[in-house]
């Protein structure tokens, strides 16, 4: 017997076909107790039995995953976190606890294949962090953020502190702001107490990356090159001295 006849049989069993109700009428009430109890399973049982040939001719080909392949990326993304609190996350339910952890791959997973300017404004936060909140965990939600390095390195800030320009949350709309870059600073504020922390960065990974991205996607040949000075440069972001990264002010 086949898993789509087994369930089946079961939906048919809990409907209990063969049993009256009280009225004697076992066809109608009976009907409507299995299709309502045969819903309740799922959607599964809408679809066509495992062997019918037309849903497998239709079915999407899901490609390889990463758990399916051991081999590795040319880019390696270093294992660092960020921890921080979210009671709003605790309080409604997604997360078991108000400690949050923000992983680097999760912030590059969100924005997409700039794991330069990623990593850079990943450690920006770290060195913020570290200064306006030395004694206990940054809550997100709870900065604005005033950056004159756009593009990906934004989007990272705005993914790891919860800070938004005109979109997102109410309580932090309006608390991602794009200064002129040519103000060449990051500077995250504490909403509750005024404190901030000001990042003047010794360059922009953007100046770096903008090209070898624009060259590479017309000569693809170029890839090995531009996948190692990209790997290069994660790690330098990540792991350098903050005295080669960062000119960093308390405010």
């Amino acid at each position: 017997m086949s898993s789509w006849d087994t369930t089946l049989e079961r939906c048919m069993i809990m409907a209990d076909l063969s049993s009256p109700d009280n009225t004697g009428n076992t066809t109608d009430t009976n009907r409507r107790t299995f299709i309502k109890k045969a819903s309740l399973l799922g959607a599964g049982l809408l679809m066509p039995p495992p062997g019918n040939t037309a849903a497998k001719e239709n079915a999407q080909e899901i490609p390889p995953g990463p758990s399916d392949t051991a081999q590795r990326a040319p880019v390696s993304i270093p294992d660092v976190s960020i921890f921080m609190k979210s009671p709003d996350a605790e309080l409604v339910g997604i997360s078991s606890s108000a400690v949050i952890e923000i992983k680097l791959a999760d912030v590059l997973a969100f924005h997409g294949y700039c794991a330069g300017g990623v990593a850079f404004a990943f450690r920006a936060a770290q060195e913020a962090f570290k200064i306006l909140y030395p004694d206990t965990l940054p809550v997100r939600q709870s900065m604005k953020v005033y950056t004159s390095h756009h593009c990906c390195q934004a989007g990272a800030l705005a993914y790891i502190t919860g800070a938004r320009t005109d979109f997102g949350a109410l309580k932090s709309r309006g608390d991602l702001v794009l200064i002129p870059e040519e103000k060449k600073e990051m500077v995250f504020v504490d909403k509750k107490s005024g404190n901030g922390v000001t990042l003047r960065p010794l360059f922009n990974p953007h100046d770096i990356f903008k090209p070898l991205f624009q060259n590479v996607s017309r000569d693809h040949t170029l890839a090995p090159r531009v996948r190692r000075v990209l790997n290069e440069a994660v790690q330098q972001y990540v792991t350098a001295p903050v005295k080669d990264l960062f000119r960093v002010e308390q405010t």
